[in-house]
């Protein structure tokens, strides 16, 4: 990957950072529209070197870039400072250096960015160093709006791009990747270079496991809580670890079409039921998928009949598993478009309705959903 060492400091160089995990064509498609309306003469992308939350990344910092540098054919310099720097690189003490790097510099973001910029680090600082182009994308607050509130905060210069991105998301499409799914969101150079490096293969052992386990419809199911639970975990910034969403969403049915106990350790009251599968799911994961992480386990452990007191990790399991969209029967899609907009609102939606549901059948509830219908739907 070229990046230049000699540069006109009249040139005007558009900067975009991303962890590129992987590149998308929103990306291109964004940079395009910015680059043309601001009339820039080079655009430097700069990738993250570590992720925002932990264990979010699944790539490493070289293949990123270099994935970054093949989505846009070559028209693009691909600047290694994260890496070089290490760690401490906020917006604050990076963007410096690159303008100090490339002269005449305008700062991209996206409409999403914008609305969580006042909870930057020294975003005042930010708004001196250079003007900040804005591009809109679907869901996210009007830019017009943002970009006011922002500058009554803290001043700065910003440029409205004429552009409204797709709402892609780069976590579902790892997670359709790893369900050995084609993204249509990929640019073809950046989806040919994965399959030439054997990228987002982490699971395909796991997959065929499973495979193995669920009848074709139960394993679209899980296919489909998995892209629903990386989805909500991404739309609402929920923080939680990729992988383990993608796990726990994965092998949330594993044990539902093998109800034999084994001589594994489930609850008494729980077997012959409908909500044994939970149980036993969390025990056989740990046994037949080598999983041995607690939060895991739990989220599968009580994904059906949810519980008092439930992590956010667990309310999100449960949640994707309730509003999955292949469920498209009423009212699941009302209460799908209600976690959309507000994930804590959706859960407790969802709850109160398999609660009066279940009540309505009049045959039982098992102790723990009554204890959860307490906890959270209660007055």
């Amino acid at each position: 990957m070229r990046v230049g060492k000699m540069y006109n400091d009249r040139m005007k160089t558009l900067i975009f950072g991303g962890a590129f995990d992987p590149p998308h064509k929103e990306h291109v498609a964004m940079c395009n529209a910015a680059m043309q309306q601001l009339g820039a003469d080079r655009l430097v992308l700069v990738p993250t070197y570590l992720p925002r939350h932990k264990s979010e990344g699944l790539l490493d910092f070289d293949v990123r870039a270099e994935l970054a540098y093949a989505a846009f054919g070559g028209r693009a310099e691909v600047d290694r400072i994260e890496r070089e720097r290490g760690g401490d690189n906020f917006s604050y003490l990076v963007l410096p250096l690159l303008k100090q790097k490339y002269g005449d510099i305008i700062y991209l973001i996206g409409g999403d960015s914008l609305e969580f910029m006042p909870t930057w680090r020294h975003t005042e600082k930010i708004v001196e160093v250079c003007p900040i182009a804005v591009a809109a994308r679907k869901g996210y607050a009007d830019v017009e709006g943002q970009i006011a509130r922002v500058k009554s905060m803290y001043g700065g210069t910003f440029l409205p791009v004429n552009f409204v991105g797709e709402d892609v998301s780069s976590s579902t499409i790892k997670a359709e990747l790893l369900l050995g799914g084609s993204p249509t969101a990929l640019p073809e150079s950046v989806l040919s270079a994965i399959r030439e490096k054997r990228l987002f293969e982490n699971y395909a052992d796991m997959l065929n496991k499973l495979k193995g386990f669920e009848s074709e419809e139960l394993f679209a199911h899980s296919k489909a809580v998995v892209m629903r639970a990386v989805d909500f975990n991404s739309k609402h910034n929920l923080a939680q670890s990729f992988e383990k969403v993608f796990l726990a969403a994965l092998l949330h049915d594993n044990a539902k079409q093998r109800p034999s106990v084994d001589g594994l350790d489930v609850p008494s009251d729980c077997i012959g039921t409908p909500v044994l599968h939970q149980f036993l799911g969390a025990e056989k994961a740990r046994r037949d998928f080598g999983v041995d992480d607690e939060d895991i386990l739990n989220a599968i452990r009580y994904h059906t009949t949810a519980k008092a007191d439930m992590t956010l990790f667990e309310r999100l399991i449960y949640t994707a598993d309730s509003l999955s969209d292949d469920r498209t029967y009423d009212p699941i899609p009302a209460l799908r478009e209600i976690a959309k907009e507000d994930f804590e609102a959706g859960f407790v939606a969802t709850l109160r309705h398999t609660y009066e549901k279940l009540l309505a059948k009049g045959k039982g509830i098992y102790p723990l959903t009554v204890e959860a219908y307490k906890f959270y739907c209660k007055p």
